[in-house]
């Protein structure tokens, strides 16, 4: 919850509080209030947009002494902030042609943090704490439920157009690694890049093809919430040694290894990035 401090009358209010302190004890007062945790201020409606602020951990934290906390995974946070995009976005849009009512219904939901985000919970929300009317808020719920069913469409379509452009991308490195294992080697260079493109060998000289897809999506799948990116490539690493049969890699092998590495996490559908976290996608 964003807290506020009124720059008229120095009264610490809460943002959903903040249009009835300026009918109430400073009326008639144009708005001018700021953050109490980052001590921004705001004027007019502008401390709508402000539904997120640092942590105390990011405000008393001693920058020259190095310490940087962690962004918090909050996943409840992220999700309320999708929810206010919905609503910004219903706002901005002609589509909706949104009556006198329902955009002022809209504009208020702005100033909450804490909207529900299934159907009777918010339609009671609504009605207890923003003295709505059932049929209006059932308005407002259904333009909701059409934004939110576009925008899960549009996602969608987005994760087919990735999935698509990776999968063009194997094809075509495949076909290259192909082509310049069949192409005799001219010069050293040219030989070198056709031996990075060769199946891995072991240590006898038998060829075999380490699975990349398998092995990530194996040791990802063990961890319920995902895995560190650094923890997964050391995992990852002894595999891969284990597969060429030697305790440790050669600078060269190193190289290769972290250069598939790299390429095979991007190229895995059934894997997520998220920063330094690896998960299986949802």
């Amino acid at each position: 919850m964003v807290f506020f401090t009124c720059n008229i009358c120095g009264e610490s209010v809460k943002k959903p509080a903040v249009e009835k302190h300026y009918q109430t004890r400073c009326r008639g007062k144009n708005k001018n209030v700021s953050c109490m945790d980052c001590l921004k201020d705001f004027y007019g409606e502008e401390y709508v947009a402000h539904i997120k602020c640092i942590s105390e951990a990011q405000k008393y934290s001693s920058q020259s002494q190095g310490f940087t906390p962690k962004e918090s995974r909050n996943k409840n946070a992220q999700k309320q902030e999708n929810w206010m995009d919905i609503i910004r976005a219903i706002l901005d849009s002609s589509e909706y042609k949104l009556t006198p009512d329902v955009r002022s219904a809209f504009q208020k939901l702005q100033s909450v943090d804490n909207v529900p985000r299934k159907k009777a919970k918010f339609e009671n929300f609504v009605g207890n704490c923003m003295r709505m009317s059932r049929h209006q808020a059932s308005q407002v719920w259904d333009i909701l439920e059409k934004e939110i069913n576009k925008m899960k469409e549009a996602k969608q379509a987005e994760l087919a157009r990735i999935k698509e452009e990776k999968i063009a991308a194997l094809q075509k490195q495949q076909k290259e690694e192909a082509e310049s294992e069949e192409a005799p080697p001219k010069k050293k260079a040219k030989q070198e890049s056709a031996e990075e493109a060769a199946p891995e060998e072991t240590s006898n000289g038998v060829s075999g093809d380490f699975d990349w897809p398998a092995q990530l999506t194996k040791i990802v799948g063990k961890q319920a919430d995902g895995i560190f990116l650094e923890k997964l490539r050391k995992k990852l690493l002894k595999k891969y040694a284990k597969h060429l049969s030697v305790e440790d890699l050669t600078e060269k092998q190193a190289k290769k290894f972290q250069k598939r590495f790299d390429k095979q996490l991007k190229l895995a559908d059934s894997l997520q990035v998220e920063g330094d976290l690896v998960k299986i996608a949802s």
